[in-house]
């Protein structure tokens, strides 16, 4: 869902992981999904399904960038956009629960001092800036912010409160929270208002109270790789592989909307502890804490960094999430009832990368039912063999 950049203003799971294999044949899963990747003109396409906190299948296919020989790995990092926004309420709830922040923490509270800042914001709290409910215009309705953030060249920290100034320096579109518009920026003052009551970056507090007691060890910000070489997939605008830079990524000022890459063992170790809360099982952290989260607010379906669904295929509610920052294309799908988790992403933007991503996601569910109908099979009769005498 976060698309703002120039181009368009618990306890980790243990997983069983294939071993890459240059020599063996592609897996039915591979072949199935570089079909996926042909039919849709994508460099490289990617997916992981889990129950019961392992990965049951996982692969990649494709290449790292068009007209290059590099192939991806399962092992290789992927930007997940706006995927990461429930990584950063997350955060957020680990600083509440320690007393920096309080769900209704206003705006006012923080940054009432700042002249720039109309009155009129004061009384939105947190928890509606990352439900989208704060009174924010959507983000593509005012691109000019997004394109400063680009150009400056401050710590991260002052950059924020950049954005924080100009965002807020017009009226809301209403005060009362009543409408949900989702917003970008509204992710990016709730990690404003953490720095201000913390002394500490966003970036700093990311890694410590959700990285590391994850272990997801290969996750970070920005875009993926470096410069010199093509050591990680890079995303893609209009079939063109972007170098990393400042500029194959959304503004870093923005990073709690959405700027993490990870590998796709990273993800799912935080989905993981998503769906332990979700299914009131223990985990790495507070279940109860996590199910608020994953809660919306009364008539509304996004809760915390999460969409919260109904389907077919699956009892009770779903919790899903796509995002793209253009170059890239991430979706998780989570049923709690059924203990599965399916994710799916893309190293190119658009309207083909989400359709492929979507054909992803129902291989992999594929993949979970055979599961669940060899698990409910009944074992085969044992046969006796010999003579049987003694």
């Amino acid at each position: 869902m976060i698309g703002t950049i120039l181009a368009g203003l618990v306890v980790a799971a243990s997983m069983s992981t294939p071993p890459a294999a240059s020599d063996a044949a592609p897996s039915p899963l591979a072949v199935r999904l570089d079909e996926i990747r042909g039919r849709f003109d994508l460099p490289a396409l990617a997916g992981f399904a889990m129950k019961g906190g392992e990965i049951i299948a996982i692969e990649a296919v494709g290449v790292r960038a068009r007209g290059e020989e590099a192939v991806v790995t399962i092992d290789d990092r992927w930007h997940l956009g706006s995927c990461g926004k429930a990584m950063s309420a997350t955060v957020l709830d680990r600083l509440v629960d320690r007393g920096d922040l309080a769900w209704d923490t206003t705006i006012g509270d923080v940054f009432g001092g700042q002249d720039e800042i109309l009155a009129a914001w004061h009384d939105v709290t947190l928890r509606r800036l990352v439900q989208h409910r704060s009174g924010l215009p959507e983000d593509r309705q005012d691109p000019v912010i997004a394109l400063r953030m680009m150009s400056l060249e401050t710590p991260l920290p002052d950059q924020r409160l950049e954005l924080v100034r100009l965002a807020l320096s017009k009226p809301p579109v209403e005060s009362d929270g009543s409408k949900m518009r989702y917003s970008n920026f509204g992710y990016a003052i709730a990690a404003a208002m953490a720095e201000r009551r913390t002394g500490r970056d966003w970036e700093s507090m990311c890694r410590e109270l959700l990285f590391e007691p994850l272990r997801m060890l290969s996750t970070d910000f920005g875009a993926p790789g470096s410069m010199e070489s093509i050591d990680q997939p890079r995303g893609h605008r209009g079939g063109v592989p972007i170098p990393p830079s400042r500029f194959a990524d959304n503004p870093p000022a923005i990073s709690a909307a959405g700027t993490i890459h990870a590998t796709m063992a990273d993800w799912s170790r935080f989905l993981s502890a998503h769906l332990d809360a979700a299914r009131g099982e223990p985990g790495a952290f507070d279940a109860a804490r996590l199910q608020a989260l994953q809660r919306p607010p009364a008539g509304g379906d996004y809760a915390s960094g999460w969409m919260v669904l109904r389907r077919g295929w699956a009892p009770g509610p779903i919790l899903t999430h796509n995002g793209t920052n253009t170059l890239w294309f991430a979706v998780v799908w989570m049923s709690p009832a059924r203990d599965w988790v399916m994710a799916a992403i893309t190293n190119e933007g658009g309207p083909n990368a989400a359709q492929a991503c979507d054909a992803v996601i129902g291989i992999l569910m594929d993949e979970l039912r055979r599961l669940e109908q060899a698990e409910a099979s009944p074992p085969p009769e044992k046969v006796e063999t010999g003579s049987g005498s003694k």
